[in-house]
């Protein structure tokens, strides 16, 4: 079927039709839900209304969080599955409501029964509308910019998992100059503009600008620093202020607050899978339940990290590795626990001591930070603050992403830190739990010595 070449104004305009579509079929389902099953409410026309209006709000607030309504930005199942989470904690929310204005728990059936309404109706709405917005954008083509040595192009061609909203036609190098670049840049609507020369830079971000084309910047550390900044002015002058601090003193003693009240109601609830888990780790060979590691937290200080053992005993017996592809040193129970994330759950513990927090940077093994520290001195940035359970690049990442992206996510945390933003990460990381993601795929390098090699090598083809 070809692509309809409607103007961007009716496009978004469909889109919109679809979205008010879906907020009108929750909102209409759980109104009637409380008419017909939930009498005692006994409001008037405008109390129904307005009960009407404040589900949206909840509704809209989950789905900003979730992301649900991001129709053709989103991959199919995540947008399935953050509609489901989306309505989940909505109804969640909502019934506790109910039950306040009723004055007693009431019974949670017709509400259930209403959920799966939703869920089935507004999955074939999202369908739809993800298929009708892929058929009516057409596809945009891209051109790359890459530095003299291209050495940037492996994290730039993540654009061709995206296919359906870009086909990157052409990749050129910054050594052609910039007279070359922007004449071969002419035919393209959108950009993607590498780690290259700042000078350069500038130049396309002028040329792109004047031009109306669409830019895709790959960030240096610093523009992360700077983009995280806040705006202000000085007499009549605008300034960017980067305080460089996460957190206040306020703020830490809120964010340890919920640091050591979640965790230990985690370690509560979570205590029936813990001992299963143990008790499978242990039928499987006899070995330890934990695996201990030293890790770095907050300014280098070194702590052991406890998970449950998901590898053989004596993994590293010949020096640290890296968790390669199908690794064979992986237990059919620890691949489990691996895909479920349960492993993770023994660091409610450490969370508790006060080594690690909720959200922060994922605590890397001593090695690596060092190793990354050497290749990359900003990787230093990362220790700010506490190592965390979930974070930026836990949500986003996945566990074999490079280290300069690591830092780039655990840095856009680090700038925006609150605990709002803790906040919605950890509802954020809900839904990674049970979306099916890549976040589990190992390295292709199997330890750091091989690492060094395999850098080495490209410094090498570079020079």
């Amino acid at each position: 079927m070809s692509k309809a070449n409607l103007p961007v104004k009716y496009r978004h305009a469909i889109i919109t039709v679809f979205k008010v579509l879906l907020c009108a079929l929750v909102v209409a389902s759980f109104v009637y839900c409380v008419v017909i099953n939930y009498p005692e409410t006994d409001f008037h026309f405008w109390g129904y209304v307005m009960f009407a209006v404040l589900y949206l709000i909840v509704f809209l607030a989950t789905a900003n969080m979730y992301h649900c309504l991001n129709i053709g930005t989103l991959r199919k199942r995540e947008l399935l599955f953050s509609f489901l989470f989306s309505t989940l904690l909505t109804n969640l929310i909502m019934y506790f409501v109910v039950s306040l204005l009723c004055k007693y728990v009431i019974n949670p059936v017709p509400l259930l029964i209403m959920l799966v309404f939703q869920w089935i109706c507004g999955s074939i709405v999202l369908l739809l509308a993800d298929y009708i917005y892929f058929q009516l954008r057409p596809v945009r083509d891209a051109i790359m910019v890459c530095s003299a040595d291209q050495h940037e192009t492996d994290s730039l061609d993540k654009f061709k998992h995206v296919r359906e909203s870009y086909s990157v036609r052409t990749i050129v190098p910054e050594s052609v100059g910039i007279d070359e670049i922007e004449r071969q840049l002419r035919p393209f609507s959108t950009v993607i503009v590498g780690q290259i020369d700042p000078v350069i830079r500038q130049e396309l971000v002028n040329f792109c600008f004047d031009n109306d084309k669409r830019m895709f910047i790959v960030p240096y550390i610093q523009d992360i620093i700077v983009h995280s900044s806040h705006q202000t002015f000085i007499s009549d002058s605008v300034m960017y202020l980067c305080r460089n601090r996460p957190f206040t003193i306020e703020q830490l003693a809120v964010k340890r607050f919920f640091d050591i009240l979640i965790s230990f109601l985690g370690l509560i609830i979570c205590s029936p899978i813990m001992l299963i888990a143990a008790i499978c780790i242990k039928l499987q060979d006899g070995g330890p339940v934990f695996f201990k590691q030293e890790r770095y937290t907050r300014n280098f200080k070194k702590f052991t990290l406890i998970k449950f053992r998901s590898m053989i005993v004596d993994a590293e017996k010949n020096g640290a590795q890296f968790t390669t592809e199908n690794d064979e040193r992986i237990t059919p129970v620890g691949k489990i626990l691996r895909t479920t994330r349960i492993d993770e759950l023994p660091q409610f513990i450490n969370i508790l001591r006060g080594e690690m927090s909720l959200v922060g940077p994922r605590a890397e093994r001593i090695e690596n930070v060092d190793f990354y520290c050497e290749m990359l001195p900003e990787f230093r940035f990362r220790m700010k603050v506490k190592a965390g359970l979930t974070g930026y690049a836990q949500v986003y990442g996945r566990y074999n992403t490079s280290y300069e992206d690591k830092l780039k996510l655990d840095l856009l945390y680090i700038e925006n830190a609150s605990i709002a933003e803790d906040l919605q990460l950890l509802f954020q990381t809900v839904r990674v739990l049970f979306v099916p993601r890549d976040s589990t795929a190992g390295f292709t390098s199997s330890s750091i010595e091989e690492l060094k090699s395999s850098l080495g090598q490209n410094s090498n083809k570079k020079d």
